[in-house]
């Protein structure tokens, strides 16, 4: 971390689907930093609203209410030209490798499109820039330059999506989920290119996924998510090693660590998370949590500093 001013500031993000009785609070809410250089990883189950936010962040979902500055702006509020050129900061990649590449296109023109879009670089500076971006990723523009994304595995079509999210040299890249579809072995291959481009590109990353192992490795603190909900957040080891809310303490419990030396954190979480159309009164994760009582149904909890730079929303938070 290189500076104490965030790159990234969310405040009360909220995202609604639907209206009335059929009403779905994907994101409830929800606030945090990002400063410059960190990995931000967000976790927990699916459908907890992950995705959701991310997505909100580049304004793809639009977001109900709250704010979303990016070096100072307010991008929630911007429109038109400001809108793109806020935008153009920030890339996203997504989930699936494969299908969020056009399969009709070469993938030389696919890393070129955001180039292409904004007539930032023409002609051969163009193609110069195109061929360096997936010379960084592995993938030899010589040989492969002119084949169609159809022709390419996961992993290699994951190689091509990072080139373009890199083409407009943006400040902040949000990664959805983005091996979670890969082999484990391709797993760790794409997040040694990632750490690799994030030193030498200056990157800020928003690293989401449920994998808590992978998140652990490359993040430098995690937020945990629950049914919309920030539960708690803090500096990466402090999370694993002392997980102040049940949640958390319950995720970590039910990932599977190779290390036999590593810390056991109790029982495997039970039952399944509330409908969002009806989520619980008071705190959403009480209708799983043993610890809970008639304050936690009455009472939301709001989110509270236990350590440096680690807060949790908890009434009754496993502070050792």
């Amino acid at each position: 971390m290189t500076s104490h001013v965030p790159l990234l500031s969310v405040r009360d993000l909220t995202v609604v689907f639907g209206s009335g009785s059929h009403a779905v609070s994907a994101v409830a809410g929800i606030s945090f930093d990002i400063f410059p250089g960190e990995t931000l990883g967000l976790v927990g189950e699916s459908g907890c609203g992950k995705s959701t936010t991310g997505k909100a962040l580049m304004k793809i979902v639009a977001p109900t209410s709250g704010s979303i500055e990016l070096d100072g702006i307010d991008v929630t509020r911007q429109k038109g030209r400001a809108l793109r050129n806020a935008r153009s900061r920030m890339q996203m990649i997504f989930q699936d490798p494969i299908s969020s590449l056009n399969p009709r296109r070469r993938i030389k023109d696919i890393v070129a499109e955001p180039l292409d879009c904004w007539k930032s670089v023409v002609g051969v500076e163009r193609d110069d820039l195109v061929a360096d971006l997936l010379n960084k990723v592995g993938i030899d523009p010589a040989i492969y330059g002119n084949r169609y994304a159809r022709q390419f595995s996961g992993g290699q079509c994951q190689r091509i999506s990072i080139a373009r999210s890199l083409a407009m040299r943006p400040k902040l890249l949000i990664c959805d989920e983005m091996v979670s579809a890969l082999d484990v072995s391709v797993q760790a291959q794409i997040l040694n290119l990632l750490q690799d481009l994030k030193e030498e590109y200056g990157l800020t990353l928003l690293f989401i996924a449920h994998d808590l192992a992978v998140v652990k490795n490359v993040s430098d603190r995690v937020a945990v998510m629950y049914l919309g909900k920030i539960c708690e957040i803090g500096p990466a080891d402090n999370l694993y090693h002392s997980p102040a809310h049940p949640y958390t303490k319950a995720l970590l419990g039910a990932a599977l660590e190779a290390d036999p030396d590593s810390p056991v954190h109790g029982e495997v979480l039970q039952g399944e998370p509330p409908s969002p159309l009806d989520p619980p009164s008071g705190c959403r994760f009480r209708t799983r949590c043993p610890y809970a009582t008639e304050l936690c149904a009455n009472e939301e909890p709001q989110p509270r500093e236990i350590a440096p730079g680690h807060q949790v929303a908890c009434h009754f938070p496993l502070v050792p």
